[in-house]
């Protein structure tokens, strides 16, 4: 969250630096596509400041910008998305504000088949403290940039091997003690099996050094894993196990195995299944990068991630499943994890937790033109030094109707209620979000 006085430096730089460089690179027009929404929405809470015992009612005008941009070129490949609101509080709440998120990524390739040079950037809105509520002097925005070269030689027809190397930076609004550069190099062996299999052996090392020396321990990653991929006409499988070693600055170290995996099934052509499971070592830099956003309802505008925004490793433990089905008429999204972390200092103070989420979205088409829906999430956080559990719910109805062939207007009517453990407050919200929608 950025005050609307002006954007941060440091994080906006990144991103302009790396889509000027994609424009650069590439002189096909042709092959770009852009597409885009335009937003002008008001929103009407009777509990803008989420307090349990005073709640103040507000109007706040909300224009917003979505925006995709993708690029298959001969040399260059984009993938971008990007949102970016204006928040005015037009009774003075709180002061205006920018809320923005990004997630790009661009290939460039230097070399045929040899080399490629990566520009990756995650831009995301996370809150300061997990417990307190999500108002605008408990947000702040994170980024987390990566650039580096891939270099790729082969052995034999199905070996090959591949080298990379990265530099990283991470940043946060508030959270000075997140801010760090990494270093990273990576050597893969790849046997291809066939054009749907294929098997890796993975070596990575990663130096981690944070601004602030007091507040973040600097530490070396190192790890061995081995991966393997499946396509099939139905079924897509990731999976990579192995084993992990961290050596911190300050002394000690830590080790423990490695495993991800990800399993797509495509029941039907309408159905889809999703599985996903994690057992590693982490930290928030990594879990920012992967892109680990929150599930977006919809209702909000620009959607708050659920990750705690520290410099310090923890291992994470985590179960994922989603559903996906597109009908006719009926469009539903749905996803479900639990979580377990548990961080390596033990002085701080309601971190290690354990959690549980939902999400959902349902729309159902009236008429060719006309949309109604619902949406909600759920998710429960058991923090273990405290003893003490919170439960957060945001739930609505949404009504979209496109009356011209560009032109839509969208209402949502929600509910947002935290049911706080020990030492937190409850609270609830009802909100109504009107919005005229202009796409390309």
């Amino acid at each position: 969250m950025t005050d609307a006085k002006g954007v941060d430096v440091r994080t906006d730089s990144k991103i302009t630096a790396a889509a000027l460089l994609a424009a650069a690179a590439c002189g096909d027009a042709q092959a770009w596509r852009l597409d885009y929404t335009l937003e002008a929405g008001v929103l009407h809470s009777d509990n803008i400041n989420l307090s349990p015992v005073d709640p103040v009612r507000e109007d706040v005008l909300v224009p917003r910008i979505d925006l995709g941009l993708t690029h298959a070129g001969a040399r260059v490949n984009v993938d971008i998305g990007a949102a970016l609101e204006y928040r005015r509080y037009l009774d003075d709440t709180y002061g205006s504000e920018f809320r923005g998120t990004f997630d790009g990524r661009v290939n460039w390739l230097l070399l045929p088949e040899r080399l490629t040079w990566t520009f990756a950037d995650n831009l995301g809105l996370y809150p300061v403290s997990l417990r307190a509520p999500d108002v605008p002097g408990n947000l702040q925005q994170t980024n987390v940039f990566s650039t580096g070269p891939t270099l790729r030689f082969r052995f034999t027809p199905s070996l090959q091997g591949q080298a990379e190397a990265r530099w990283s930076d991470a940043h946060a609004e508030q959270t000075g003690a997140f801010d760090s550069s990494r270093v990273s190099g990576a050597f893969r062996l790849l046997h291809d099996f066939s054009t749907t299999r294929h098997l890796s052996g993975n070596l990575e090392v990663e130096d981690v050094d944070f601004d602030d020396d007091l507040l973040g321990d600097d530490y070396r990653r190192y790890s061995a894993y081995a991966g393997y991929t499946q396509s099939l006409a139905r079924i897509d499988l990731d999976a990579a196990l192995g084993y992990s070693r961290l050596e911190f600055d300050r002394g000690g170290d830590a080790s423990g195995p490695l495993l991800r995996t990800s399993l797509d099934w495509r029941a039907t052509d309408r159905s889809t299944f999703g599985f996903g499971a994690t057992w590693r070592y982490s930290d928030a830099a990594t879990s920012l990068a992967e892109g680990g956003a929150a599930f977006d309802t919809g209702l909000e505008g620009v959607g708050v991630g659920g990750a705690l925004i520290t410099p310090d490793v923890f291992r994470e433990r985590r179960f994922d499943a989603s559903y996906l089905y597109q009908g006719v008429r009926l469009n539903l999204a749905s996803t479900a994890y639990a979580a377990r972390f548990r961080y390596e200092r033990d002085e701080l103070v309601d971190a290690d937790r354990n959690e549980v989420g939902l999400g959902l979205t349902l729309g159902y088409l009236l008429r060719p033109l006309m949309t109604l829906g619902l949406a909600g999430e759920a998710t429960r956080r058991s923090f273990i030094d405290s003893d003490s559990t919170d439960r957060d719910y945001r739930y609505g109805v949404y009504f979209t109707h496109q009356f011209a062939r560009r032109w839509s207007w969208r209402a949502d009517l929600s509910r947002y209620e935290r049911h706080g453990g020990a030492g937190v407050d409850s609270f609830d919200e009802n909100a109504l979000y009107l919005r005229l929608i202009y796409t390309r």
